[in-house]
Formats: C-alpha cells, structure tokens, sequence
C-alpha cells in the first residue's frame, strides 16, 4: 500500500515595499530630522530581499526556511506594535489559493500586519505538506514530522486568526485543513506498519491506530457534509471522494485487524461478526475509490478479507459453534493517536531567536509606550536593590572605619609589637597618655601661632572701639539725630553679638592661657603622671607569655591585612553590581512578553533580578566576614591586653587616668570654642572699623556743612532742592537722601533699638560714658522737611506703612535672636550693615 497526500497550493502575494513603509513610520514618529538615527537601510533591504524569496519560486525546503525567517520578522514586528499594526501604512495584497476557477484572481488587501502574518504562516502550512509529499518515497519518519508541522499551522491560524476576508484563512477551513494533516500522517503512520511484517502482536495497535485514522477522516467527512449544496466546498472536489473512500477504508481496516485480535483470543463468533462488519466497510469503499485505485489494493484486500471470512465460519461451524452478533460495537475499538504535534511556538523558536538581533537593529525606533513603562518599573525594582547594597556596604564602610579610628590599630599594632618585640611585657608605656601628650602639643601650636590668643586684650580692643564711635557721635548736632540713631543701632546690634561671642569663650580662657604657655601646661600634664605603677620584679615575669602575644599580634596584624582587603572587595563588588545594573536591558524582553499581566510580569522581573545575586551574595559575604573578624580581632588584643598587665589597676590609678581625661576633655572643648571665636572675632572688627569710618565721615561732612554755612551767613538761603538726587542744586544746603532698601530691610525687623542701646553694657571694669537717649522713632517729621519753597510736593506720612509692617517685624525680631544664639556672629554676615548707602550723604 501506498500513501496518498492531498496537494495543497500556495497563496501567491503582490511585491512589497518595506522602505517606504518603515522609513515613512519612523518619519512621523521622530520628525525628518531625527528618524534616521533609527532607519537601518541595509536590514531594510534585507527584508524585501527575504521576503521575495519566500514567496519566490525555491524548492520547498529552501521556501521553508525562508519563510519561517520572514514570519519571524514579522512577529518581533507585531510584539513591538501590537493592533497597532495599520500605523505602516502598508498594503498586504494576497491572493486566494486556486483550487477552482471560481477563486482565480480572487485578492485581498488589508494594512494590518497580522493579514500578512496569516497568510504567510498559511504558505508555511502548505509547504510543510510540500516537503511530506517529496520525502514519502524516502522515509515516512520525515514526512510524518513535516505533516505534523503542518497541523501545528493550521490548527494555530484556525484559533489565533479569525475573521479573515481571504477563504482559505477563514477559521473552518483552516481547521479542515489541520484535520486532513493530523489524518495524512496518523495514516502514514498505520501504512509504515502494515508495509513492515506484521506479528499477531501488533493487531490491536494497528486497529487502535486505523480506529484514529477513521476518526479523523471522519472530521474532515462531515466538515465537507455540512456545506450546502448551492455553497463550493473547500479545495479541489476529489477531495470529497477522496476522504469519503479513506474514512470507509480504515474503518473496514479497522474492523478487520480487531477481528484478527479476537481470533487469537479464541473468541471467533465476535471475530466473524468484525470481519462482517469489516467487508461491509470496504464495499461502502469502492464506489469512491476512483483517485486511490493506484495506491490501495482494494481487491487484493477484499480476497483477503473473503478467505478469512470463510475459514473462520467453517472453524466456528465444526469446532466452536459460538453464536454471531447481529451487530457489533465499533466503539469498542479504542482509538490511538500516535501524532504529537509541535506547539507552532516550539517550531519558530531557533528562528526567533536567530533573528532577534537583527530586529533589535531594524525596529529599535518602534517601542510601544506600555513597554518603556514596564521597563521603568523594573528600573525602580533595580534602583531598590541598588540602593539596598549601597546602604549595607556604606553602614559596614562607615563600621570598618569607626573600628579602625577609635582603636588607632595601625599604630596600636605598631606600639605593641615594637614593645613586645624585646620581651619587655610589662613595658611602662602608656600608649594613651602619649596620644594625649601628642595631640596637646598640636593644640599649643595652634593656641600659640594665633594673634586673638590673649582674651582680655581683644575684649579692651572691642571696648576701645566702641568709646571712639560713641565720642563721636556724642559730639553731632541734634540735626542729625536720624544718623546718629542708624549708627547707634548697628552698635548695639554689634555689641550683642560681641557679648555671645565672648561668652562662648569666657568659661575656658583658664585653659586657653595654659595652652598658651608651654611650661605650665606641661607642667600641669606631668602631675597626672606621678602615680605611674613601678616596674614589676623580674621574677613575676613569666617569659612564656612574650612568644604568645608576639603570635597573637601577628595574628591580628593579618586580620586587620583581612578587613583592609574585604573593604576593598566590597567596593569593588558594589562597582560591578552598579555598571551590571546599569547595562542591563530587558526592552526585548518585556516586548515579546508584552501581554502578561502585573502578576506575571512581576514573577518575571524577579527572575530577572536573580541574575545580580551572586554580587550581592559576595557583599553580603564579606558584611557578614567583617563583623566576625572584628570580633576576633577584639577579642585576641582583650587577650593580649590581660597576658601583659602585671596585676588590676588599682582603685588609684583608675581616678588618676579619669582625672587625665577629664582634663584632657576640657582642653578639647577650649580649643573647640577658641576656634570658632578666632574665626569670627575679625568679622566684628572690621566691623566696627567700617562703623568708625562711617561715623568719622559723617562728623567731618557736619564740619565742612557747618563752615559752608558760616561763610554765607549773610547770603539769603536758597531753597531746598527736590528729594530727588539728580535734581539737586550746586552749593545749597546738605540733604539726606531717601532711606535705602537696605535700611527700609532693617527698619522692618522690628528692633527696638532705642531700649537695646541705653541697656547697653559696653563691658565689665569699662568706665565709658553711657551713650546718649535715642529719641522715639516717627517719620512725620524730619529736620530735612520740604519748605514751602521747595519744588518738590511733600512726602506723604508713613505711619500707615508702619502698621503695616508690625506683625512682620515682631516675627523677624523672633528669627533674628534665634539666629543670634545659634550663631552669634550672622550679624557681621548681612551685607546690609557695611552699606554706607543707608546713611544720608551732603552734596559737595
């Protein structure tokens, strides 16, 4: 017996441009001027090229592979766009395969990619049929594998692509076609059996198998049965014949070899009726057998099939004499599909992933926006697992160095082993006591070096300069009261700054004059010394020990090589994990899974973040190895420690080196605050030169006006020139100018400035005159009032302004004293204090 194979045809397509069509998507997605940064001509040329072969004239293996290429174009095409496909702009035209005159130039045109991914996959379908039907005289292995592909297809198209225009893509004649493939290679399959030698054992299989094969043929009968007449049945019309011959056949086939399985079990009235049952089958058979004559032997079968019939009769009428059914359960055969199909999935896989480069160049200007979102929460869930081991190597860091800082164990390491190293173990040295004497000594320098070093001369100095401001501004005239009031009140501001500076410091200027001088304070650091314990009896000392401290240094000077190393490490590691981090891009993959949902998604970026767990299972590593090396490091200097005293330190000595340190932390905190005075001190004296200078220009202004006046005593006074200083008049009389911004800055803080300055202490022991009252602030009226003379109109009262600004200025008296106790020397940093424009100017 030979195979007979339905010869499905190819749809042909018309040619197209993929040029123009991805060039012209990407113009309108990123402008003329930037879509050739994403336009690759050559890959785009390439995909004409392929698709032209696919659908050129090639052998079928050759059509094949460049078919399944080109599909897999399109399906990293679709990831990325989706229903969105219609965006190209493009015109699929494809053409119904002609198996009858009436489907001849029937063609359809649609701009949507999945059109041409049916249709392609369909050519892929009937091309695998192609490949069965050249290799069937070869070896039915491969053309069962082919055919089952081809069932893949179509099964695929018949649930995937629905709707389609084109007849042969609609979803019951793909569904047809799966079927007459699933049947083609069940029955090459039964015929590979029956062309080998048959053993009894193999009846029951090879019914089992003609049992599918029946089955299947009898899909593919009712699928033709159920179309009207008036309708054109699918495919070319021997095909109706054709499956209605095969579905009798192996109907009889099956029925027959049943009948063989229930001779060998010695139940031959069962046997005869299935033989009966079989004969009926194959004459149903014949009348259709018009297009299998050559490749069945219907009549050598049916010989067959009579002869057994007769023995079986003639044993059972002389031998066994079993009763025979009427009628015989077909149903009892059990059906055996021995095809296992490939998902369609499984089949383009190698080529997915054969050509996933260069779609990564061809389409990297078309990204879907849902896929950059998803991307950016992966970015986050990365930047979480970043900032994670940034935070765990930046604590044990920040552990390594506090360790290494409070117990100096460079040098401690070096101290010991150079004190160990002659066998001395109850050396006197006093390892803390020497870190001391060296950090004083760094303190003297600084103290002495330092030009505001004597307290009680800078304090005269401020004292000093505040007697020569207010002697001068005792000595203006009442009409310049305004002035002397601003001057004063930059004064005041400057003398409490001054008393918070100085009080800051006042407390340790005992320490501050020690380290100031050389003998006392090491003077003073020697009594803390005099109780040093005296050298043990060399015959307490047990030579014993010195090897293993000795041991025990080296011991901790390669732990601390260690945790020098894994810091290094750790660093190193995190330096990895950020640049592999950064590089890391799942844009491909997020668009082939592109239809998962959060849940899915979220199992995926896990999956994927698995790939940094080994650097962060080193750093984790060496975290965990630092933490228990320190332990041993602290544990073997206790050892150490306890190996080299002599004896406890008494009750004595243990006040003795509290008292040294309480010492030692009071000198800290005189160089801590002598520190910040020395670096604020010369902010408040060029202030107060800047005040003096103002008020020496001022007074000597007042003198020149004054002589000016005397001299044109006799002379009629002109009038007062507008408030406006371009219109000023050459030679009249001195005019203040209006109240800078600055000044109006100040004005509003709401300082009351006239009790500030009469509380006023200039300093303790000073026997300087307490300045004059300031008058009470009011701007309805000014020595500088516009005359009835004066062109200008008349300044317009502000009390109004100053209500307006009262609630303001109390909250800004709040801000400015709580700014002064946190930093008593802000006040040197406001510009506004050093303008000499806030203060009124005389003409020359």
């Amino acid at each position: 017996m030979k195979p007979y194979l339905f010869d499905l045809k190819l749809k042909d397509t018309e040619k197209l441009d993929w040029k123009k069509g991805l060039s012209s998507y990407l113009k309108k997605s990123y402008g003329s001027s930037q879509w050739r940064t994403f336009y690759d001509e050559k890959a785009t040329s390439e995909l004409d090229h392929l698709r032209n072969n696919a659908n050129g004239e090639l052998a079928p293996s050759s059509l094949s592979e460049q078919n399944l290429k080109y599909y897999s174009f399109l399906e990293h095409l679709y990831f990325r766009l989706g229903s969105k496909g219609s965006r190209l702009k493009m015109d699929f035209t494809w053409y119904d395969a002609e198996y009858s005159s009436v489907q001849k130039g029937l063609k359809y045109t649609q701009h949507t990619l999945a059109f041409e991914k049916s249709c392609t996959l369909f050519n892929i379908a009937v091309i695998f049929t192609q490949i069965a039907r050249e290799k069937i005289n070869e070896d039915y292995k491969n053309s069962i594998a082919n055919l089952t592909k081809a069932f893949s297809c179509f099964e695929y198209l018949s649930e995937n692509f629905l709707n389609s225009p084109s007849v042969d893509l609609q979803s019951e004649n793909t569904r047809f076609l799966a079927n007459i493939c699933h049947a083609e290679a069940q029955e090459l399959f039964v015929l590979k059996l029956l062309n080998d030698q048959i053993s009894s054992k193999q009846y029951t299989l090879i019914s089992k198998l003609s049992r599918a094969t029946c089955n299947l043929f009898q899909k593919c009968h009712d699928f033709m049965k159920e179309i009207d007449d008036d309708v054109a049945i699918y495919g070319e019309p021997k095909w109706k014949t054709t499956v209605t011959c095969k579905l009798h056949f192996y109907k009889s086939l099956s029925a027959y070899y049943h009948g063989l399985h229930l001779e060998e079990e010695n139940r031959v009235g069962e046997a005869i009726a299935f033989l009966d049952f079989s004969m009926q089958q194959l004459i149903s058979s014949l009348p259709f057998k018009t297009w299998l004559v050559e490749f069945i032997d219907f009549d050598g079968f049916k010989e067959t099939l009579e002869k057994k019939q007769k023995e079986l009769i003639k044993d059972n009428d002389f031998i066994y004499h079993e009763s025979v059914p009427a009628v015989v359960q077909v149903d009892s055969i059990k059906a055996l599909d021995a095809i296992k199909s490939p998902t369609w999935e499984k089949i383009l896989e190698p080529y997915m992933q054969d050509v996933a480069n260069k779609c990564d160049s061809l389409y990297r200007g078309i990204i879907p926006l849902d896929v950059y979102e998803k991307e950016s929460i992966y970015s986050e869930e990365k930047a979480t697992l970043l900032r994670k081991q940034v935070e765990e190597t930046e604590t044990a860091n920040l552990e390594y160095s506090s360790f290494i800082e409070f117990t100096n164990l460079p040098r401690l390491l070096s101290d010991l082993e150079k004190q160990f190293s002659d066998g001395n173990i109850f050396s006197n040295t006093d390892t803390q006591g020497q870190l001391m004497r060296d950090q004083i000594q760094t303190w003297c320098k600084f103290i002495q070096t330092n030009e505001f070093r004597d307290i009680e001369e800078q304090m005269n100095k401020i004292v000093f300069k505040r007697k020569q401001i207010l002697e001068i501004l005792s000595a203006l005239p009442n009409d310049q009261k305004e002035n002397v009031t601003k001057l004063k009140s930059s004064l005041v501001a400057a003398s409490n700054s001054d008393e918070k500076l100085f009080a800051c410091v006042k407390p340790h200027i005992v320490e501050i004059n020690l380290l100031n001088d050389n003998g006392k304070i090491w003077k003073k650091f020697d009594e803390f010394n005099r109780n040093t314990p005296p050298q043990p009896s060399l015959l307490d000392i047990d030579d014993t020990k010195n090897d293993k401290i000795l041991e025990l240094l080296k011991q901790v000077k390669g732990h601390a090589e260690d945790l020098r190393t894994l810091k290094e490490e750790r660093s190193r590691n995190l330096s990895e994990l950020r640049d592999e981090i950064n590089n890391d891009d799942i844009t491909k993959l997020l668009i082939i899974n592109k239809g998962k949902s959060d849940v899915e998604l979220k199992d995926l970026f896990e999956v994927e973040l698995e790939k940094f767990e080994p650097l962060s299972t080193r750093i984790e590593a060496t975290i965990y190895k630092q933490s228990s090396m320190i332990d041993d490091i602290k544990a073997k200097l206790d050892e150490i420690f306890h190996l080299s005293n002599f004896k406890d330190k008494s009750s004595g000595e243990e006040k003795f080196l509290e008292d040294r340190k309480n010492f030692f932390d009071k000198l800290q905190e005189a160089v801590k605050s002598f520190s910040i005075f020395a670096s604020d001190l010369p902010k408040g004296i060029e202030f107060y030169d800047s005040l003096f200078n103002m008020s020496r220009d001022l007074a000597e202004r007042v003198r020149v006006a004054k002589q000016t006046e005397d001299s044109t005593a006799n002379s009629p006074a002109p009038p007062l020139p507008p408030l406006d200083s371009k219109a000023s008049v050459v030679g009249g009389p001195p005019l203040l100018s209006q109240k800078s911004a600055a000044f109006q800055s100040l004005s509003r803080q709401g300082l009351n400035l006239g009790d500030q300055f009469q509380n006023l202490k200039i300093s303790a022991g000073s026997d300087l005159p307490q300045g004059p009252g300031i008058p009470p602030r009011t701007y309805e009226a000014s020595p500088y009032a516009a005359t009835p003379t004066m062109a200008a109109p008349p300044v317009p009262p502000k009390q109004s302004q100053e209500d307006m600004y009262d609630l303001r200025r109390r909250k800004a008296v709040e801000n400015e004293e709580r700014e002064l106790q946190e930093n008593p020397t802000s006040f040197y940093n406001r510009p506004s204090v050093f303008d000499e424009n806030m203060y009124s100017k005389y003409s020359s």
